[in-house]
C-alpha cells in the first residue's frame, strides 16, 4: 500500500497549527466561558451571582460523573458521598489541624479518591443496576457516618471555614470567588475533554458498546473503570472543597441523597458523554432549583425539601422522554440544520462494495497487519485436554490440538458442535473446566481476554460486536489499542498526539486493503451486515496479531465479498500470519486451510490435511448426513457450486 490515499491530516504541519486544529473547539469554548465569568460579577444581581457560583462548583462533580456514566457507562448514585468526603476532610484540615488552604484542599481531594479506590476495588466488578444500588448504599453510609461521628461535628457539622487568600488578597466576595473557581473548572474541562478523545477514552467508549470486544483487543476493562471511578471521585472531592469555602460550613446535608440526584440530573440534562453538556446541565439545574424554591412553597405551603426532590424526579423523567440525548444532542442536531453549518455529506453505507479479488492491492505489507514472533512451522498454539462443562452437559470434551505458525487451521462441525465454545476458551472469554491453552509458550487458559490480546491473540465474533458509538475508522482504530502506551494520565494531559496520528494512518491503510476507505467516516451502525463483518476483521488485523481467530468471517457476505475475504486470508498466511478459522462454508475452509479439525458434540473426531479430512467417513457422516454415499454426493455438489 502507498500513503497516497491516507487522509491529508496525517501529513506534516507545525506543532502550533496541529495543536490549534486538534483543540480549536475546546479553546474557543473555554475562552467564551472565561469571558462570561469575568463579566458576570459586573452585570448580575447578588442572587444570580450566587447561583452562578454554585453552578461552577457543581460543574466539577458533574464533569466527573459524566466521565463515569457517559464515557464508561457506569451508573453511580453516590457522587454526593465523594463530594461530602472532600468537603469534610478539607474543613477538618482547616479548622482542627490549621493546615494551609492548598494543603487542606489537596488532602480533601485525595481523601475522596482514596475512598473511591478502596470501595471501587469490589464495586467495579458490578454492572448496571447492581452498581447503582451499591453506590447508593455508599451514599447512605457516608451520610449516616458524618451525622454520628464526633470528628465531623455530628448533626451540627463543621463551621467557621474562612475564605482563601490568593497572593495575600482575601477572596471575600462572590465575584472574587467566582474568578477563583473558574480556572479550576476550565482545567477540569480540558482534562476531561482530553481524556474523552484519548486512547483511554476511546477504550472506555468501546467498553460501553461491547465489553467483550474491547477485552479481546487488549483493554483491561476492570482496571480502566476503576481508574475512571477514582478520577470521578476526585472531581467530586474538589467540588466539595469549593463548596466548603463558599458556604463556610459543612453539614450532613452535603451528603444527602437529593444531592446525588441533583448531580445525576445535571449529567442527564446536559447529555451523557458530553463534557460541555455536564457544565450546561449544572447551570440549568441550579437555576431550576432556585426556581423550584420559589414556586413549590406557593403551590404546596409548608412543603419540605422532599418536594424539591420530587420535582427533580419529574424533570429527570421528562428529559429522558423528550430529550434522551440531553441538551448537547439537541444543540448538535439544531446546529447541523442551520444553512451555514459545515456538514460532511452523509456516506452511503451501501455504496461501498469491495472490488473483486483481482482488484485488491497485490502487496499486503508485513506491518501493520502481521506479527510473526515464531518461525513458520513451529507450534504457536497448543491446546491440551480442553474441556467445558455446564453442570451435567459437556460442551467441549478433551480437545487437543497444535497449530503451527504461519498456517490456517479450519475448525468445522455441525451446529452445536462446540466450535465457538472452544474459541471462547482459547481467547479467555470462558474459563475451561479442564485442560490448558498455551500460546507462544505462555499458559493463557483461565485468564482474561485482554491477557491473551496482550500476547498477540485477537479474534472476531460469531455474533457481530460493533462499537456503534463511533465511525468505521474509529472501530478499526480501537484495534490499535494494544500497540499504544498512553494511559489515563497521559490522555488527560494530551500527551499522545504523535502516537494517535500514526495509529489513525495505519487504520486507514487497513481499511484500504478491503476497499472500505470511502466508508471510513460513516457510522459503524449504518453499514450493512456484510460490511460490518469486513470491518470487524479489519479491526482485528489492526492489532497486528500473531494469531487471528476468525469466527464465521464469511457469514453475511456477498459472493464478491467472500472472494475478497478469501484472497485476503491467503495473502495474510503468505505474509506469515497464523489463522484459526471457524466457518460453515466447508468448501471455503477446504480451499483455504492447511489443516482441518472437526468437532462433533464437543469431541474432536478428525484432524489432518483437508484431503484426508474430506475423505474421513466419520466426518462425512457426522457433518453432512447419516448415509455415507449421500453425504459424499452432497459434499461434491457443495464444492462444485462454490
Amino acid at each position: 500500500m502507498t500513503h497516497a490515499t491516507t487522509p491529508a491530516f496525517v501529513g506534516t504541519r507545525s506543532t502550533g497549527a496541529r495543536f490549534w486544529a486538534n483543540n480549536k473547539a475546546t479553546l474557543i469554548g473555554c475562552g467564551i466561558l472565561v469571558a462570561l465569568m469575568i463579566v458576570v460579577p459586573f452585570t448580575a444581581s447578588s442572587s444570580v451571582m450566587n447561583i452562578v457560583v454554585f453552578a461552577m462548583i457543581f460543574a466539577l462533580p458533574a464533569i466527573g460523573l459524566n466521565l463515569l456514566m457517559g464515557l464508561a457507562g457506569q451508573v453511580s448514585l453516590g457522587q454526593a458521598a465523594f463530594f461530602a468526603i472532600g468537603a469534610y476532610t478539607h474543613a477538618i484540615m482547616l479548622t482542627k489541624l490549621d493546615l494551609p488552604g492548598p494543603v487542606a484542599a489537596t488532602i480533601g481531594v485525595l481523601a475522596a479518591m482514596l475512598v473511591a479506590l478502596l470501595v471501587g476495588l469490589p464495586l467495579m466488578r458490578l454492572r448496571g443496576h447492581y452498581l447503582a444500588l451499591a453506590t447508593l448504599g455508599l451514599g447512605f453510609i457516608v451520610m449516616i457516618g458524618v451525622r454520628e461521628w464526633d470528628v465531623t461535628g455530628r448533626t451540627t457539622g463543621i463551621y467557621g471555614i474562612s475564605r482563601p487568600t490568593v497572593f495575600g488578597i482575601p477572596i471575600d466576595n462572590s465575584g472574587f470567588f467566582l474568578w477563583f473557581v473558574t480556572p479550576f473548572v476550565v482545567i477540569g474541562l480540558i482534562l476531561a475533554l482530553n481524556l474523552t478523545h484519548s486512547r483511554a477514552g476511546r477504550a472506555l467508549s468501546a467498553v460501553n458498546d461491547s465489553e467483550l470486544a474491547a477485552e479481546s483487543l487488549g483493554v483491561n476493562t476492570y482496571a480502566l473503570r476503576l481508574k475512571v471511578f477514582v478520577l470521578s471521585a476526585g472531581f467530586a472531592g474538589l467540588g466539595g472543597v469549593f463548596y466548603a469555602y463558599q458556604v463556610a460550613i459543612v453539614s450532613p446535608t452535603t451528603a444527602e441523597f437529593h444531592l446525588s440526584v441533583s448531580i445525576l440530573l445535571m449529567v442527564v440534562i446536559g447529555g451523557l458523554g458530553s463534557v460541555w453538556g455536564a457544565v450546561a446541565g449544572a447551570f440549568l439545574v441550579q437555576f431550576l432549583g432556585e426556581g423550584m424554591r420559589d414556586v413549590i412553597p406557593a403551590i404546596f405551603p409548608g412543603a419540605t425539601g422532599e418536594v424539591q426532590l420530587l420535582g427533580y424526579g419529574i424533570v429527570l423523567i421528562l428529559v429522558i422522554l423528550l430529550l434522551p440525548g440531553g441538551l448537547y444532542q439537541a444543540a448538535t442536531t439544531l446546529w447541523h440544520k442551520l444553512p451555514f453549518a459545515g456538514k460532511r455529506p452523509p456516506g452511503d453505507a451501501h455504496a461501498h462494495t469491495p472490488g473483486s479479488a483481482s482488484e485488491l492491492d497485490t502487496t499486503i505489507p508485513q506491518l501493520p497487519l502481521v506479527s510473526t514472533p515464531v518461525a513458520a512451522g513451529e507450534p504457536i498454539l497448543v491446546i491440551e485436554g480442553l474441556t467445558k462443562r455446564y453442570g451435567g452437559v459437556v460442551a467441549v470434551n478433551d480437545v487437543s490440538l497444535t497449530v503451527p505458525a504461519g498456517s490456517i487451521l479450519g475448525l468445522i462441525g455441525p451446529n452445536g458442535a462446540g466450535k465457538t465454545t472452544c474459541f471462547n476458551m482459547i481467547s479467555g472469554a470462558l474459563t475451561p473446566s479442564a485442560g490448558t491453552v498455551t500460546f507462544l509458550g505462555q499458559v493463557i487458559s483461565g485468564r482474561k481476554p485482554h491477557v491473551a490480546a496482550a500476547h498477540g491473540l485477537t479474534r472476531t465474533f460469531q455474533n457481530l460486536q460493533v462499537f456503534t458509538s463511533t465511525d468505521v475508522v474509529g472501530n478499526v482504530y480501537m484495534g490499535r489499542y494494544r500497540k499504544g502506551r498512553a494511559g489515563v494520565l497521559r490522555g488527560m494531559l494530551g500527551l499522545q498526539s504523535a502516537e494517535q496520528s500514526g495509529h489513525r494512518a495505519a487504520s486507514y491503510e487497513i481499511l484500504q486493503s478491503m476497499r472500505l476507505t470511502d466508508a471510513a467516516d460513516d457510522s459503524a451502525s449504518d453499514l450493512s451486515f456484510g460490511k460490518q463483518r469486513i470491518m470487524e476483521v479489519c479491526r482485528a488485523l489492526a492489532a497486528e496479531p500473531a494469531l487471528l481467530l476468525l469466527d464465521e468471517p464469511m457469514a453475511g457476505l456477498s459472493g464478491a465479498e467472500r472472494e475478497v475475504m478469501a484472497e485476503l486470508l491467503r495473502r495474510l498466511r503468505t505474509a506469515g500470519l497464523t489463522i484459526v478459522l471457524v466457518e460453515h462454508d466447508v468448501a471455503q475452509v477446504m480451499s483455504l486451510a492447511d489443516h482441518v479439525a472437526v468437532l462433533d458434540d464437543g469431541v474432536l473426531i478428525a484432524h489432518g490435511d483437508p484431503e484426508s479430512v474430506r475423505n474421513d467417513p466419520a466426518v462425512v457422516v457426522a457433518y453432512l448426513g447419516t448415509d455415507l454415499d449421500e453425504a459424499e454426493a452432497e459434499l461434491t455438489e457443495l464444492e462444485e457450486h462454490a
